[in-house]
């Protein structure tokens, strides 16, 4: 399954890099082991810190036929926008320039997993987690705790049923949501909102592009199966902010 397809704008020491590439955030079945990608010419600007990646979405792909044909309930989405933030000074020391997440932890919805590093294939597609437990991070953005939008993607179910990310649409605002590293340090967020959007109209900038505040978005599909289309209709996306 094919989710987003975007430009990718990498910044170190002062020097723009440009690398065209389709990113795949899977969440619909964990059969796929990793995604297609495909050149897309159009370019965004992106600011970031220095050594840090930000990335700047263009278009939506469609999913691989194969996905999972299992239907999911669309998550209920809200019409209030985040509210915006001004740059957070930094409380967490070393994190504020984000850390490396190793396991998620979601107490409304009994979510306690691993993450992994999904980084880019030779051919630029984006390897994802090859089963339904384990969460996938874009490990080329930018980095749960850094500002900007840090993005999470997990499977909604595989040929054994439901996966990590299927009560995601239960999620509601005021929920915690707790990222840790390797040594234990915990970084808390907090839900502000949800919404669902068409798989093939979503806005790409608002989830991956950049932000003032310190945000974790997790993706994952919703919505009925289109067998015409292969793919669920909507995808999920629960917006979080950094206390």
């Amino acid at each position: 399954m094919q989710l987003f397809s975007f430009v990718k704008s990498l910044q170190f020491k002062h020097k723009l890099i440009l690398i065209f590439s389709t990113v795949l955030f899977t969440a619909c079945s964990a059969e796929e082991g990793r995604l297609d990608t495909e050149d897309n010419e159009q370019q965004m600007e992106s600011a970031q810190a220095e050594e840090t990646e930000d990335v700047e979405p263009i278009q939506m792909a469609q999913e691989d036929p194969d996905s999972s044909e299992q239907d999911n309930e669309p998550g209920n989405s809200s019409s209030d926008e985040p509210a915006s933030a001004d740059p957070i000074e930094p409380v967490y020391g070393s994190t504020s320039r984000g850390m490396e997440p190793a396991r998620l932890v979601i107490p409304a919805i009994g979510v306690d997993a691993p993450i992994d590093n999904m980084g880019l294939e030779p051919d630029g597609a984006m390897a994802v987690p090859d089963n339904g437990d384990d969460i996938g991070w874009f490990e080329p953005g930018t980095k749960p705790g850094a500002q900007g939008n840090s993005v999470l993607a997990g499977h909604v179910d595989d040929r054994e049923g439901p996966a990590v990310f299927y009560d995601l649409k239960e999620l509601e605002s005021g929920d915690e949501i707790k990222v840790m590293d390797e040594s234990g340090e915990e970084l808390v967020f907090v839900v502000t909102h949800k919404e669902t959007y068409p798989y093939d109209d979503a806005p790409i900038d608002t989830v991956f592009g950049s932000s003032s505040s310190r945000n974790l978005n997790l993706i994952t599909c919703t919505g009925e199966f289109d067998r015409n289309a292969g793919t669920h209709r909507e995808r999920l996306v629960v917006f979080t902010e950094m206390l």
